[in-house]
């Protein structure tokens, strides 16, 4: 029952024009996420959409070149930016690290100052009760 419910939306899938098939996305989605989520039909649509828009910004960089075969260099050169996306967020955490030490660090001078000028107050205090 359950795999003729799939074939049925998979079919509707085709109709509305999508161009990979959706059942192979769903697949891949399904394998990536945790077991117990659900997909909506708009996400799993999306995320078609989405591939083909991505598809179709690499083809035409490749499409750019001058050659008339693509070559393997060609389609690393035109996804660099896609893969270049991965370092980003590596370097988004080193930062946030370091940003965080610097806070820890900041924490740390700022308990200094408190307990040596605690000092001073406390003989203000002092003079003012006398």
């Amino acid at each position: 029952m359950a795999e003729e419910d799939e074939i049925k939306k998979s079919e509707e899938y085709e109709e509305q024009g999508l161009a990979f098939a959706n059942a192979e996305v769903v697949r891949l989605m399904k394998n990536n996420l945790p077991p117990d989520r659900m997909i909506k039909k708009r996400v799993k649509v999306g995320m078609n959409k989405f591939l083909e828009d991505t598809c179709v910004r690499i083809c035409k960089k490749m499409g750019k070149e001058p050659f008339v075969y693509i070559e393997y260099d060609m389609f690393k050169k035109a996804i660099k930016p896609f893969e270049e996306l991965k370092g980003l967020e590596i370097e988004k955490e080193r930062l946030i690290a370091s940003l965080n030490k610097i806070k820890a660090d900041c924490d740390v001078m700022m308990n200094d100052v408190e307990r040596k000028f605690s000092l001073f107050k406390e003989n203000e205090e002092d003079e003012e009760t006398c």
